[in-house]
């Protein structure tokens, strides 16, 4: 239901997600959504808390790459084989401006889901590693934001992630950041 839910807000908008929009791409009969997510926040609460979990892990897996490069796999891959549910991420954004709540849980899962960079970061020989996180990820959800509303056909985080690592002091290799 939540992966449902994630496909609706990905390839509606925020506008398109109904509990009923919910259950017809569920395959579920008309109401069953509604009975495990009363309200709409539920409902988007959610999905956050599904994107959270699938950030985690994918960034788990790709730390084993490096800061740089796995930075770099990590924007291709929420600009292309996760692109819907990188949209749904940038919807529930966009309602995190004016839902209070939602903004809250959205500060917790996106401090759990960046758990594995702080650990890659000083790994890498970060002294402020939430600083230099937080100047990843904007980068990164810059990046991706830019391909996915103006796809260029060649997007290539690397080289701006190397830059932007080195521009911090850290090594960013492999054999420096594996665990």
């Amino acid at each position: 239901m939540v992966e449902a839910a994630t496909t609706v807000l990905g390839t509606q908008g925020a506008r398109g997600l109904t509990h009923r929009a919910v259950d017809s791409e569920a395959g579920l009969p008309a109401g069953t959504t509604s009975n495990h997510f009363r309200t709409r926040g539920a409902l988007l609460a959610g999905v956050l808390a599904g994107l959270a979990e699938r950030d985690f892990t994918v960034a788990t897996e790709l730390a084993e790459d490096g800061l740089a490069e796995g930075a770099a796999r990590f924007a291709r891959h929420m600009a292309g084989p996760d692109r819907v549910a990188t949209l749904a991420r940038y919807a529930l954004f966009l309602e995190a401006a004016w839902d209070p709540q939602l903004r809250v849980q959205l500060d917790v899962t996106g401090a759990r889901a960046a758990a594995p960079l702080r650990a890659l970061l000083v790994a890498s020989g970060s002294t402020d590693p939430d600083l230099h996180a937080k100047i990843l990820l904007d980068h990164i959800e810059g990046m991706v934001l830019h391909e996915l509303t103006r796809p260029s056909g060649d997007f290539r985080p690397e080289d701006s992630l190397r830059l932007l690592v080195s521009a911090m002091g850290l090594d960013g290799s492999p054999s420096t950041t594996a665990t």
